[in-house]
């Protein structure tokens, strides 16, 4: 159960209280906030591929892999986070103190760049031998990612969840949650652009140093917001309550209705929803004990109708979560290969400028930001006008699945193409030889997936945020994260076994088959993409709504 923070006694209401903090005086706050930290983490995130290989002479394939590691720690930590800030502390606290965890990892990677001491020399041009990081070397490098991605962790969604505490009205959480992914994109095309041309062509110091001063401002500007925002707290873990029933429900297993009622706190819900009904179970007590007052203080043995339904509340959105498993599995390998696809493609632009290979993600970034303002300031309101009715989050969800899909099967078509110019030119007698196919070819399937990213994050994070009870608010916005965690890692399984399994990803990818792994994963999306359609249309929301059905 969440209260608000500074209500003393029962003279003070929430409405009052709610009065007087949140509201759109925080926007600037929170959102400027988000943009900022997240350019911290994008400093490390974004080139962590290119720096591995360079300065620590790790291959590239295994780069990738660490990238994976890395990013599926960071859209897993937002869970523990979330669980930790709904049990005990609140977002504001778990909040700031990852930004101050964030900051340690900043300054570590500028540590590692700056001191040669902490790194293994350089490859030798001539012979083309690497000296391998020693034991320290690398535990100082995993233990800085570690810092890094816990500190992302901790803010990356609690920030969504702490923002939209501060609106009432459904529209407002909608375009806040909109407003939310736009700023934490913009943070990422940032560290993507600016971040990474730093560390390619100044120093990689300097570059981590801005990520340093960024990360002190970041922290310095959300404590600016501190007097504005409206903060809830939490009374009591409400996953002791979910243990509780779930407990109860066993042990109640023999009670049967019939000399046995349904035990409420509240004077309007009498019996539980027929849906789950084993959990009802939970909520069953003697009919001669109702005429007595009940303790509130309850035992493992009963519960009341108002926490089973908060447990039901909990479990019916986890099967849209699981439906879009493998949904995640197609933005990991789609976000990570990527970079070592660019690095064997031409990536000048113009006689003089070369496009970092960590930098060619971004007009997915910079394609996703764009389609978010219009999308809630143009196409929006113009589907509203026409159909006289919005598209429900679910339905966002699906179209942004289904562009996914289709941007993976351009990757396979542009990796083919690839691989035929390499051998067409004679070039794979070269040593990771460079494909004369211009790398603004992969900006096609990147505008794909940027398309989905704008439609189905936002419609997500604003699924669960609604679906979820009010005391697992910051959970809720953390299933999204989840959801991605599982993603990389399963992506890690796969890359895993295709390269144990198959010849399709040598070090060198000239000679192998990247293409077929992107048709395996768009196979994986397609699956996955009626196995949502199926979930999302037998799903009936926890308000007095209309059913959602994306096959609409």
């Amino acid at each position: 159960m969440l209260i608000e923070e500074g209500r003393i006694n029962g003279d003070t209401t929430t409405t009052d209280i709610t009065k007087k903090k949140g509201g759109w005086i925080t926007f600037p706050f929170i959102l400027g906030s988000v943009s900022g930290l997240t350019l911290v983490a994008g400093g490390w995130y974004a080139n962590i591929i290119v720096y591995a290989i360079q300065q620590y002479n790790i291959d590239p394939i295994t780069s990738a892999q660490i990238h994976n590691v890395a990013a599926g720690g960071y859209n897993f930590f937002p869970l523990v986070a979330a669980i930790i800030a709904d049990s005990f502390f609140g977002s504001y606290w778990l909040i700031l103190v990852s930004a101050f965890i964030s900051l340690l990892g900043a300054i570590m990677f500028t540590l590692s760049a700056a001191l040669p001491q902490l790194r293994p020399p350089l490859c030798d041009p001539s012979t083309l031998l690497c000296k391998t990081a020693s034991s320290p070397q690398t535990a100082f490098l995993y233990l800085t990612l570690t810092l890094a991605v816990i500190g992302l962790g901790g803010t990356r969604y609690l920030l969504g969840s702490l923002g939209a505490n501060q609106f009432d009205k459904k529209e407002h959480q909608r375009v806040f949650f909109n407003w939310f992914i736009f700023s934490f994109e913009m943070g990422f095309v940032i560290a993507f652009t600016l971040i990474v041309y730093v560390q390619n062509n100044v120093s990689w110091a300097i570059g981590y140093g801005i990520v340093v001063v960024v990360n002190i401002f970041s922290i310095g500007l959300f404590l600016s917001g501190s007097p504005f925002y409206r903060r809830l707290i939490p009374r009591g873990s409400p996953f002791v309550s979910i243990g509780r029933v779930v407990v109860a429900s066993f042990r109640n297993l023999n009670l049967s209705t019939q000399d046995h009622e349904y035990f409420s706190e509240s004077t309007t819900s009498r019996a539980p929803t027929s849906g789950l009904r084993f959990f009802n179970n939970a909520a069953l007590i003697k009919i001669v004990d109702t005429q007595s007052s009940v303790d509130p203080q309850k035992s493992w043995r009963l519960c009341s109708v108002e926490e089973v339904e908060d447990l039901k509340r909990m479990m019916k959105p986890l099967a849209i979560w699981g439906a879009g498993l493998l949904e995640s599995t197609i933005y990991a390998v789609g976000s990570n290969l990527i970079t070592v696809q660019a690095l064997l493609m031409d990536r000048h632009v113009g006689p003089h400028f070369q496009i970092p290979a960590g930098t060619v993600y971004v007009f997915a970034l910079i394609w996703t930001s764009f389609l978010l303002v219009i999308l809630d300031r143009i196409l929006y309101p113009l589907w509203d006008k026409i159909f006289c009715s919005s598209l429900t989050p679910l339905q966002r969800v699906g179209i942004g699945y289904f562009f996914n899909m289709a941007g993976m099967v351009a990757y396979a078509i542009i990796e083919r193409q690839r691989l035929h110019l390499i051998t067409t030119h004679n070039l794979l007698d070269q040593h990771n030889a460079v494909s004369p196919m211009s790398v603004i070819w992969l900006f096609l399937p990147l505008a794909l997936l940027g398309t989905g990213s704008a439609l189905y994050l936002p419609g997500e994070v604003e699924f669960y945020y609604r679906e979820f009870p009010k005391s697992l608010r910051t959970t809720s916005t953390a299933m999204t994260s989840l959801r991605l965690a599982v993603g990389y890692y399963l992506s890690i399984v796969i890359v895993d076994i295709v390269r144990k399994r198959t010849s399709w990803l040598p070090n060198d990818i000239n000679h192998g088959r990247l293409d077929k792994l992107y048709w395996l994963v768009s196979i994986l999306g397609l699956v996955n993409f009626f196995i949502y359609l199926t979930a999302s249309k037998l799903y009936k929301s926890n308000h007095n709504e209309s059913d959602i059905d994306v096959s609409e």
